[in-house]
């Protein structure tokens, strides 16, 4: 048996994928329990630290799926993304996933404040990127021709504005948190806030999911 290195490109987008819907499916099952008034505070931290050991799974897989979702489609000649601008891409990407892992790492480093800054705005460039290039796309099929590739670029978007959303519920969190610790009347209301928070956040994974899973049906069905 041959493997292609379009084989392997097609293993590492699955493992990918399987990371990235586990991972959330860690930080869902973990948030109940960092909400939880009934939990010490110390244990709720706990929860809060597998949360973010989870979350690292997604943050991995949504940049990584970038450089190698435009390298594949490069290679079936289904974009005309190729060249310098793909090495840009990849480059790029490993540079941004190597960075949050560093933040991961040096949560408490006089510079992640700043690199957090960063990665959200690059964030929002890659929502207008990947929605407007598959928005386009759809409409013109130009530069992509196919419309269920399109569709998923302009979905994979959606995905990332839906990750920004959750991402700023988590500072709620934290605010809440800082008022539980003060205790008193302030615990009730920072409790009161993480509870707000983990429902919004609990509407917006279940929404996540099934985005990504339009994406992946798409990319295996191909439907139109």
């Amino acid at each position: 048996m041959y493997v292609t290195s379009y084989d392997l490109l097609i293993y590492i987008h699955t493992v990918l994928f399987v990371y990235w819907l586990g991972g959330d499916l860690g930080v869902y099952l973990s948030a109940k329990f960092v909400a939880d008034r009934n939990l010490s505070l110390d244990e709720r931290f706990r929860f809060m630290h597998v949360l973010m050991q989870c979350d690292m799974g997604p943050r991995t897989a949504l940049i990584g799926l970038i450089p190698l979702g435009f390298q594949m489609a490069w290679m079936q000649g289904l974009s005309p993304i190729g060249g310098t601008p793909l090495v840009a891409i990849w480059v790029f990407c490993m540079v941004w996933l190597a960075a949050n892992w560093w933040m991961f790492f040096n949560d408490r480093h006089a510079m992640t404040p700043k690199l957090r800054g960063i990665d959200m705005y690059i964030r929002y460039a890659v929502i207008l990127g990947m929605g407007g290039l598959g928005l386009m796309s759809l409409i013109t099929e130009a530069p992509i021709a196919d419309k269920w590739l399109a569709a998923k670029i302009f979905l994979f978007g959606i995905a990332v504005v839906l990750g920004v959303y959750l991402r700023g519920e988590i500072k709620n969190w934290i605010v809440g948190f800082g008022m539980v610790r003060a205790g008193g009347d302030d615990a009730t209301k920072g409790n009161d806030i993480i509870e707000a928070a983990l429902g919004r956040s609990k509407v917006a994974a279940l929404i996540l999911w099934s985005v990504v899973a339009v994406i992946a049906f798409l990319g295996k069905v191909k439907p139109f």
